[in-house]
């Protein structure tokens, strides 16, 4: 779920409860696609919403009562705000940019339509002008989350190209997608990895190349647990994970030293610092050494020298070609 597919239902929900006696917290989740427990999760963020001072008085009275959703406006939030001609048509623009991605748009097109009649003949032919300027990157067909959109919708299975960052390479997997989450900022798939026995993973999407839809459907699970990825941490330590040793020379050891905890530090008299680092990938602890130069090395295990070593061989096979 993005941010502005959450925005979109927060400008939704307001004005649609408030012209009704009340609507069914079922309808109105049904309404926007998404889940109560979504919904609740919207009406808690409205909760805080008013003007200045923001004192109970001014904030948006939103509630539920018996599976039913409510809103009380404050007077001066239920008048509509008076506009400038130049406030218009920045709201005009702003609101095309994420209508679409909010679900809304038709009903959205609509309002619109209704403030661009109401401006001038010259602020009209702006609008529309620039309306026809106005695209969003990700929507556009081609782009992967549009592919994944259609193909969660769909229930389509897809192939990508993927940037590992555990083993330093591109990847290309086949994945039944779920879901299109964000998570501090990152937008994600949530998926099944159809050639690791079909476990759960995410995917993240600034790190995809190209996404193909195929035609073959597969069958969602009944439910999809996205809560466990409301937490202030999305990854935690596997199976996989290792504790390598990294000797810095006392040129950089204290630089080195300041991203590590002080028990995972060992000083040595000569001024250099011995650091314990714990990763489930090689591949990056080799990356993360490289730029300390000969001023860094990597006592150990032996998979993290050997995964710095091949790093190092193709490094030097990369600047002997002419």
């Amino acid at each position: 779920m993005s941010m502005n597919e959450r925005l979109g239902r927060l400008l939704f929900i307001v004005p649609y409860v408030a012209q009704r006696d009340g609507v069914p917290l079922r309808e109105l989740a049904d309404k926007l696609g998404v889940t109560p427990k979504q919904i609740e999760a919207d009406l808690d963020l409205l909760c805080m919403v008013g003007q200045p001072p923001l004192t109970p008085d001014h904030l948006i009275d939103i509630y539920v009562e018996d599976d039913v959703v409510y809103v009380e406006l404050d007077q001066s939030l239920s008048r509509p705000p008076p506009l400038t001609h130049e406030e218009a048509r920045a709201l005009v623009l702003g609101a095309k940019l994420v209508g679409e991605q909010g679900g809304l748009g038709q009903e959205l097109e609509h309002v619109l339509d209704k403030i661009v009649a109401l401006l001038n003949p010259v602020d009209q032919e702006a609008v529309r002008t620039l309306a026809k300027r106005i695209s969003v990157w990700q929507d556009a067909p081609s782009h992967p989350q549009a592919v994944l959109r259609g193909a969660i919708g769909r229930s389509h299975e897809v192939e990508l190209e993927y940037y590992s960052v555990s083993s330093d390479r591109v990847k290309n997997y086949r994945l039944q997608p779920l879901a299109l989450i964000t998570h501090s900022g990152v937008a994600y798939l949530v998926a099944l990895d159809i050639d690791a026995e079909h476990h759960e993973k995410l995917f993240r999407l600034d790190r995809m190349g190209t996404v193909s839809a195929t035609q073959k459907q597969f069958v969602p699970p009944d439910e999809i647990d996205l809560e466990k990825f409301r937490t202030s941490k999305l990854y935690f330590g596997t199976t996989d994970d290792f504790t390598a040793e990294v000797h810095f020379a006392p040129a950089v050891a204290t630089r080195a030293a300041e991203y590590f905890a002080k028990k995972d530090c060992k000083w040595r008299k000569d001024g250099s610092v011995v650091v314990r680092v714990s990763t489930s990938s090689p591949a990056w602890l080799a990356r993360w050494v490289l730029p300390f130069g000969l001023d860094a090395e990597v006592l150990g295990p032996p998979q993290s020298r050997k995964a710095l070593a091949e790093l190092c061989n193709e490094a030097v096979a990369a600047y002997a070609r002419k």
